[in-house]
């Protein structure tokens, strides 16, 4: 029930948005702005990016949240700005690091591996491993509990297309993870 008011509410507010109301739009903001957080957190692995990714995902809407036809497609509609965001400021953030990185992998895979210490589960860093693609998927499906319609519509695929991506997910996730407990 109180998801149902949760859902009303947001739709009132983009309501009084799109009429103008600069009040609403702020509390647009303030209710959405930790679980937008928490999102782009999940899917940049940086603190510093998710803010700038949530900042620029509210510039984009305020300029086009009077072309958002259906008030009630409100999270579908902010969690794919935020998502084009993150992957904006990703590609411009790792086009310099990519060689740091893959000297970082080599000197990592020729170091000796600890004990019981590497031998933990490292889900972050499993899914930081993901394409882009899947990576936005598992964080829509189990961080922001959404359902595959929704992240079908969040990303711009067919339903199909999520699941594949999701089913490509579990698949990698399984092989890291069993990769690591073999070593």
């Amino acid at each position: 029930m109180q998801r149902g008011l949760e859902h009303a509410l947001d739709e009132y507010l983009v309501l009084l948005a799109q009429a103008g109301n600069a009040e609403a739009f702020g509390r647009l903001t303030a209710r959405w702005t930790p679980k937008l957080l928490a999102f782009a957190s999940r899917n940049t692995g940086n603190a510093e990016v998710a803010r700038d990714a949530v900042q620029e995902t509210w510039a984009s809407a305020i300029r086009a949240i009077g072309r958002l036809e259906d008030p009630a497609r409100f999270p579908p509609w902010i969690y794919a700005i935020a998502a084009r965001k993150c992957a904006d400021l990703l590609r411009a953030k790792y086009r310099s690091r990519r060689i740091a990185d893959a000297m970082e992998r080599s000197v990592a895979s020729e170091a000796p591996s600890a004990p019981s210490v590497d031998m933990r589960l490292d889900l972050a860093e499993a899914l930081r491993r993901l394409p882009r693609e899947q990576s936005v998927a598992v964080a829509l499906l189990y961080g922001e509990d959404m359902s595959v319609a929704e992240i079908a519509a969040i990303t711009g695929v067919p339903a199909g297309t999520v699941k594949s991506r999701l089913a490509a997910a579990r698949h990698a996730l399984r092989a890291f993870m069993e990769g690591e407990n073999d070593e």
